[in-house]
C-alpha cells in the first residue's frame, strides 16, 4: 500500500453516529447528533462512554447541568431524523418539525430515541476540557438492544443487525459481518499459539521431511547395491515425496509469513519477514 502525507485537515476519524438525549431545564427533551463518541476501559467489568462536545450547544449545557444523557445508535433509516436533527438548533425552537417516537430511559430520567437499535443511559464521572470542547466520561448504566440482537458475549455483537450509520465527512454504513477476532490469522501465515508452539510445530515437520528423505536416500541405495528394481522404485519415490511433503506440510515455509525458504537460500531467520526461525 502508497501513502502519501497531507496536512491535517480532513475529517480523519471514523465515528459512530449517534443522537444525544438530554433534559432541557424546563423538563422538555432535546435531541442533537454527536458522532465524537467512543468508549475506555474502567476495571472489572466496568466501561466508560466517552463523549466529546464543542461550542455552546445546548446538548452541551444540558449534559453539564445535568450530569445524564441518553446516546442513541443511528442506523440507515434514522439518517432523514439526523440530519434534521443536526440543522435545526434549539435556539430556533422545539425540534417538532417531525414526527419521532421518544421514551424515557429504564434505569436514567433521560429520554431515548424509539427508533434507535441501541441505547446507552449514561451519567457523567468527570469530563476534561481541551481548548474549545469538552470530554465527558461517563457510567453506562444501562444499554437497550434490538431485541433482534442475542449477544453471547462483549464479542458477540453482530454491527450488520444494527446497521449504524458510520461518519467520517460524510455518511456511511457497513455491508456485512466479515468474522470474528482470530478468524483470519492463518491468512497472515500465523497457525496460532505461542511462538514456541509455531516453532515446534514447523521443527517436527521438518524432522518428518528429513527422514522420508532420508529413508528413500537409504532403500535407493539398497536398490542399486542388490540391483532390485522394485526396491530402487520404492526409495526415489520416498526421494520425491519428501519435497511434496515439505511444500504441502509448511516444513519448507516460513511458519509466520508462509514464504518458501527455498527460494533464496536457508539461515537463521526468514528472509522475507525477518523473524528467527532455526
Amino acid at each position: 500500500m502508497k501513502r502519501r502525507s497531507v496536512d491535517p485537515i480532513y475529517s480523519m476519524c471514523v465515528q459512530p453516529s449517534f443522537i444525544i438525549g438530554t433534559n432541557n431545564e424546563d423538563g422538555s427533551y432535546n435531541f442533537a447528533p454527536i458522532t465524537w463518541v467512543s468508549a475506555t476501559y474502567e476495571k472489572g467489568d466496568g466501561y466508560l462512554l466517552v463523549i466529546s462536545m464543542s461550542g455552546n450547544k445546548r446538548t452541551r449545557q444540558n449534559v453539564i447541568r445535568s450530569g445524564i444523557f441518553s446516546a442513541n445508535l443511528v442506523n440507515k433509516n434514522m439518517l432523514p431524523l439526523m440530519d434534521y436533527l443536526g440543522s435545526k438548533h434549539a435556539a430556533e425552537g422545539k425540534k417538532d418539525d417531525v414526527e419521532y417516537g421518544v421514551s424515557r430511559g429504564e434505569v436514567l430520567d433521560v429520554p431515548t430515541l424509539d427508533d434507535s437499535p441501541w441505547v446507552y443511559e449514561c451519567e457523567v464521572e468527570r469530563s476534561v476540557e481541551t481548548g474549545e470542547s469538552v470530554t465527558f466520561f461517563c457510567y453506562i448504566r444501562n444499554i437497550q438492544m434490538d431485541e433482534n440482537l442475542s449477544c453471547k458475549d462483549t464479542f458477540d455483537v453482530d454491527l450488520t443487525v444494527l446497521d449504524p450509520v458510520i461518519y467520517s465527512g460524510r455518511y456511511h454504513s457497513l455491508g456485512s459481518m466479515l468474522g470474528k477476532i482470530g478468524d483470519f490469522k492463518n491468512d497472515a501465515g500465523v497457525t496460532g499459539g505461542s511462538t514456541n508452539d509455531v516453532l515446534d510445530k514447523f521443527h517436527r515437520r521438518r524432522m518428518i521431511m528429513h527422514l522420508i528423505l532420508a529413508i528413500g536416500v537409504l532403500v535407493s541405495l539398497m536398490g542399486l547395491g542388490t540391483m532390485i528394481p522394485a526396491i530402487l522404485i520404492i526409495g526415489i519415490i520416498g526421494i520425491v515425496a519428501s519435497p511434496f511433503y515439505g511444500l504441502f506440510s509448511g516444513a519448507m515455509c516460513c511458519p509466520y509469513c508462509g514464504e518458501i525458504l527455498g527460494r533464496r537460500g536457508f539461515g537463521d531467520h526468514c528472509q522475507y519477514c525477518g523473524k528467527k526461525i532455526f
